[in-house]
């Protein structure tokens, strides 16, 4: 039987992915999900949830300069959403990551001043 922690129970639809994101971004989300005192991937899943429901067809969406500073990391999303961010970057010619950068910046803006 598999170890189950007490803490955090076991979402089967949550998977691990590894993606590329900025780190200057990255660090902000975790400065902001300790202040919250939430998991940093609930607020990717926050801004995942953002871009999702604004950028649905390619003219609504205008690629953003890649940074400079991204490392590859590994977390958890939800399957289901993470499948749709896929489609949706395909479906405006860019990247699943470009788009996580996207929800980062509006989470940081969101939570800026709280």
């Amino acid at each position: 039987m598999p170890y189950e922690s007490k803490i955090r129970p076991h979402n089967a639809d949550r998977v691990t992915k590894n993606t590329t994101i900025s780190r200057s971004l990255l660090e902000q989300i975790k400065v902001i999900a300790d202040h919250k005192q939430v998991p940093f991937n609930q607020l990717l899943a926050e801004g995942i949830d953002y871009v999702l429901n604004t950028y649905k067809k390619p003219k609504e969406f205008k690629d953003p300069v890649k940074p400079t500073d991204r490392i590859q990391m590994g977390t958890t999303f939800s399957y289901n959403q993470f499948e749709l961010l896929k489609d949706r970057a395909r479906r405006l010619n860019t990247h699943a990551n470009t788009l996580i950068e996207i929800g980062m910046e509006f989470i940081i803006e969101k939570y800026q001043n709280v």
